[in-house]
């Protein structure tokens, strides 16, 4: 396969603006992002306003105790806070708690990386760590205040993370590896309720992880997208997935499959910073399936398509960039085209 037959599509030509501050939902979801008490906003994180107001939203007035509600990776515990704090306010509590005592279920992996410091001193978090160390003690003093309401299980999601309830919200910021994305998938996503559950893809308006875009768009018959809120991308199950259909996709998806999906996730967004971001995914993708030279072919096109990205541009996509560029350079080529970079 030639780098021209890759899947490109066009990415609408704009200014490309501060990146993932525009907020789209479909109604009556766009209802959801409201007021949030102070304190709740109180625990460092990762996400932006908006996001955490949401998660709040979605547990104050969407949930109804159908199925448990869902985090995976919680980092500090901010996700874990605004489903507790929110679920005070379901007038469905009571009835829910008859059938889960705690309807929130949180997964962390509690390791200090080597980026994390960083951020702890940043934010003023009293936490003498290096990375490798544990930080659980900050996230159950973080998730306390909720804590009659969550069923916190720390360690690899792929050892702790067995749920035989269904799920009615599935927040997912744990798909940092591919094994992990795979696990949540065959292990969750049937257990999802057609017509009522709500994936939150944490990660999916990103530069890096092609496989979450590629594996959530390849159950697109099964969703009905329904918008996005900073990086995540909000999907709404509109019909029961069989267990049978999430195992063994890895080796469903040849090559140009993947490429296909991705270029479909990357018109998902009415943003074109976001679009710009997903160009820059697809670029890794295409880098690791086809080589440096296909990977190269698509980036001037991305450019092309966005000539202000380096000069004029925000940081956080300049700085995006960079890293594609850098990422196509490295030394090696794809199996699958070894007389392409010949």
């Amino acid at each position: 396969m030639k780098a021209a037959d890759s899947g490109s599509q066009p990415v609408e030509q704009a200014p490309l603006r501060t990146p993932l501050r525009v907020t789209h939902l479909e109604r009556p979801f766009d209802r959801l992002v409201g007021n949030i008490p102070k304190q709740v906003l109180a625990v460092p994180s990762m996400m932006s306003v908006p996001e955490r107001r949401f998660l709040y939203g979605l547990a104050s007035k969407y949930y109804t105790g159908e199925g448990l509600i869902v985090d995976a990776g919680i980092f500090l515990g901010a996700s874990t806070t605004c489903f507790g704090e929110g679920l005070r306010e379901n007038p469905n509590l009571e009835h829910a708690q008859a059938k889960w005592k705690r309807p929130v279920v949180s997964f962390e992996r509690g390791i200090v990386t080597p980026t994390m410091p960083a951020f702890f001193k940043r934010n003023a978090i009293e936490f003498d760590s290096l990375p490798g160390d544990s930080f659980e003690q900050l996230v159950s003093e973080n998730v306390k205040p909720v804590a009659d309401l969550v069923d916190l299980r720390m360690g690899d999601i792929q050892e702790t993370g067995k749920i035989e309830a269904p799920i009615e919200i599935l927040f997912l910021d744990v798909l940092k590896l591919p094994e992990i994305n795979k696990f949540i998938v065959e292990n969750f996503y049937s257990r999802l309720i057609p017509g009522r559950s709500i994936v939150l893809q944490q990660d999916y308006f990103y530069d890096l992880l092609p496989y979450v875009k590629t594996y959530q768009e390849y159950f697109a018959d099964y969703f009905t997208y329904i918008g996005e809120i900073g990086s995540t991308g909000v999907f709404l199950c509109k019909e029961k997935i069989p267990q049978e259909v999430t195992v063994g996709i890895e080796d469903k998806l040849e090559a140009e499959e993947q490429i296909r999906l991705a270029s479909v996730a990357l018109q998902r967004s009415i943003d074109p910073a976001r679009r710009f971001l997903m160009a820059l995914s697809k670029v890794r993708l295409l880098r690791k399936l086809l080589g440096a030279k296909a990977a190269q072919s698509y980036l001037q096109f991305v450019k092309g398509e966005y000539p202000d990205a380096r000069e004029k541009a925000p940081l956080r996509l300049r700085e995006a960039l960079r890293s594609a560029e850098l990422a196509c350079r490295a030394k090696g080529t794809s199996p699958l085209t070894e007389t392409l970079d010949a």
